[in-house]
């Protein structure tokens, strides 16, 4: 169990030192670039599904119980978070952006063999190849 910890803390400081950016707003409005934008929706994610493991002991495809699920917004500098795959050891997820449809971000924590196909991006089919490290399509 000690491992584990240390192997989710490490991926866990990894991935948010990958995806840091500075804090939205206090209005829960979203500034920056739109690739930051998703880099943050994932940095969220991140820190979601490393909570919901250390609780229950496995990831979750689910973003109500990770507490990101959003009620679908017109706006176009919305984005939003999915999670495409989760198991007891991985997950892999995706963020979109609205005023782009069909650009995204995406990011994997555990192992790539785990996952029926690697996560891709939706526009530029890019894939992820790090663990805890976002890869975008260009906006």
């Amino acid at each position: 169990m000690r491992t584990r910890n240390i192997a989710v803390t490490t991926v866990l400081g990894l991935a948010l030192l990958a995806i840091a950016r500075p804090p939205a707003s206090a209005g829960g409005a979203m500034t920056g670039s739109p690739d930051a934008q998703l880099k943050a929706q994932l940095r969220n994610l991140v820190t979601a599904e490393e909570k919901f493991w250390a609780e229950h002991g496995t990831y979750t495809t689910d973003v109500s119980q990770l507490g990101m699920f959003r009620a679908k917004s017109t706006s176009t500098d919305s984005t939003w978070a999915q999670v495409l795959y989760a198991g007891g050891r991985s997950w892999s997820g995706r963020a979109l952006y609205r005023g782009k449809l069909g650009r995204s971000c995406a990011i994997y924590v555990g192992a790539l063999s785990d996952f029926p196909s690697p996560p891709v991006t939706e526009a530029d089919s890019l894939r992820a190849t790090e663990e805890g490290a976002p890869v975008c399509d260009k906006f």
